[in-house]
């Protein structure tokens, strides 16, 4: 399945008001920006402590399965809040569904 449609799914079942992706030129990463709603702001909040953890536990995951993206690679994944409801995921294609899923769930 190709990023634009795993994005669109993920929109849909999290219910995330805006979704945008932006990919860097000559950089194996990308930058997924999601307009939460209160209900995703408060699940965030939840696990803002677990980052770094929730970060190597989807990198450890996604460097089993694709071996295209170095595990270092997949750890240099950053989040930033921006505003009052906007989260910045910069990361590499194979880890943008997992990483969502994880924080959101």
């Amino acid at each position: 399945m190709d990023l634009h449609q795993q994005l669109k799914d993920l929109s849909q079942k999290y219910s995330f008001e805006n979704v945008h992706l932006k990919k860097e030129e000559q950089s194996p990463y990308l930058e997924v920006s999601l307009q939460l709603q209160e209900e995703h702001i408060e699940k965030f909040i939840e696990k803002a402590g677990q980052l770094s953890s929730i970060v190597e536990s989807c990198a450890n995951m996604v460097s089993i399965f694709d071996d295209s993206a170095p595990k270092e690679a997949l750890m240099q994944t950053s989040l930033r809040c921006a505003g009052r409801d906007t989260l910045f995921i910069r990361t590499t294609p194979s880890m943008v569904k997992i990483l969502i899923e994880t924080l959101f769930d």
